[in-house]
């Protein structure tokens, strides 16, 4: 199950937030902004023997040391010539404009005013290029925090080009940053925490995003919720990268997408979803109280349950919760006999992506789900077959080849380790061993 029906609901719900960096500035410019490491190689042809110091820090274009300590060095050499880097910098990103393909963007920003943005980038070119005539509101280093916010809100984590001397730039800068947190690294961690939150426009390796990553992480010691994080790749992942983010960080990649694609993609749900967030939100509430419940034939349609979680992660509500996951077993659990039923062909493939949706967002072994879990994996497998044979259901087997690496690396080996004690059918062994 691809996971924009929870950004959907999010979006509706207003608890959508995007974490951007250098890849989106140089979408929405149309590639006029610079990488970090040739906004430093650009800052250094401006001193004495430029080009010569940057074929000592960038031979073939390879940082021979990460690049804020190269910017350090930079830094050291503008101010014997009486030069700022920070200054620098700033009057190079200030030329940037927007580029035609900043279209979707501008038109998906404006649209859903309640848009918040975290930045590690310099630029101003959310609130004063995409913003332009509309209400937003930025924060930034250097300047006072602005109470009364309104329209879009845009936080400038590293600084901005509206007060350069406080950008973080240089190893120091990055020292401090990390080691004496003040209003903003505490809030990026807040945003996070109360939103759903899209990191766009990091490679993997960026300092800047291992540095809110690793703080993430010793937030979610012992979490095992994977509902609120998600990275957004232009490129295809391997697999056992998203197996370390996500057993380190909880972090759910979707690769292999531009931007614009993805705004796309939670518009194309965000059309089908809105008119029912605020009864989900409602309905689910009560369940929950324990003075309603969920009917049958609500729960035999194939969307109920994605928009059960939806709704859980929209308003905050951690799947992990006791409550949470005692109401889940009777669901999965009803689900499961509704399989027995005559002409039940379509219940085993929604009940298939429910396993591999909630075995997405959260890792189930030693939870009081694990054992409903498992019985209704088992059963799924000894009912499908991969060809078309009288009483299985090749869709399932399709939807379980296809979603098999949906599952957290935890709950692949928890199925893995089940069938170690258990007989696995040979449909299911070309599932967990392809």
């Amino acid at each position: 199950m691809n996971p924009y029906y929870e950004l959907a609901y999010a979006l509706e719900s207003k608890s959508l937030c995007m974490f951007v960096g250098t890849g989106f500035s140089m979408h929405i410019t149309d590639l006029k902004a610079p990488s970090w490491l040739d906004l430093l190689k650009q800052c250094a042809k401006k001193i004495k023997e430029g080009d010569e110091l940057i074929d000592q820090l960038f031979p073939d274009d390879k940082p021979i040391m990460p690049l804020e300590e190269c910017a350090s060095i930079i830094q050291v050499r503008m101010f014997s010539e009486e030069k700022c880097l920070h200054t620098e910098i700033a009057q190079i990103i200030r030329e940037l404009k927007l580029g035609k393909n900043a279209d979707r963007v501008k038109e998906f920003v404006i649209n859903f005013p309640e848009l918040k943005f975290i930045t590690t980038n310099y630029d101003e070119l959310i609130e004063k290029e995409i913003m332009k005539g509309c209400d937003s509101t930025a924060y930034s280093i250097g300047y006072p925090v602005n109470r009364q916010p309104i329209g879009v809100q845009i936080y400038h984590i590293h600084g901005s080009v509206k007060y350069p001397k406080k950008m973080v730039v240089t190893a120091d800068d990055y020292f401090r940053f990390i080691n004496k947190p003040d209003y903003f690294s505490k809030k990026v961690q807040t945003l996070i925490e109360e939103n759903t939150t899209v990191i766009i426009g990091y490679s993997l390796g960026d300092i800047n995003f291992r540095s809110i990553l690793n703080n993430h992480r010793f937030n979610r010691l012992h979490d095992i919720n994977r509902q609120n994080l998600f990275f957004l790749s232009r490129s295809k992942i391997d697999q056992n990268l998203k197996d370390y983010y996500d057993r380190s960080y909880g972090l759910r990649v979707i690769d292999d997408t531009e931007i614009d694609v993805f705004i796309d993609g939670i518009l194309s749900k965000h059309a089908t979803i809105k008119d029912r967030v605020v009864e989900s939100r409602i309905n689910l509430m009560s369940v929950l109280e324990g003075t309603n419940f969920f009917t049958d034939p609500y729960l035999k349609t194939k969307d109920s349950f994605f928009e059960i979680v939806a709704t859980l992660s929209s308003n905050g509500i951690l799947i992990s919760h006791p409550q949470v996951m005692k109401f889940l077993k009777d669901v999965l659990s009803r689900k499961s006999d509704f399989t027995g039923e005559n002409n039940a062909w379509e219940q085993y493939v929604h009940l298939t992506n429910w396993l591999v949706h909630l075995g997405s967002i959260m890792d189930i072994e030693g939870t009081p789900l694990e054992e409903v879990y498992l019985s209704a994996v088992n059963g799924s497998f000894r009912t499908m077959s991969k060809e078309r044979l009288p009483g299985r259901s090749w869709a399932t087997f399709a939807a379980w080849k296809n979603g098999w690496y949906d599952l957290t690396y935890d709950n692949r080996e928890m199925i893995n380790e089940y069938y170690k004690k258990n007989h696995l059918p040979e449909d299911g062994k070309e599932v967990i061993n392809q």
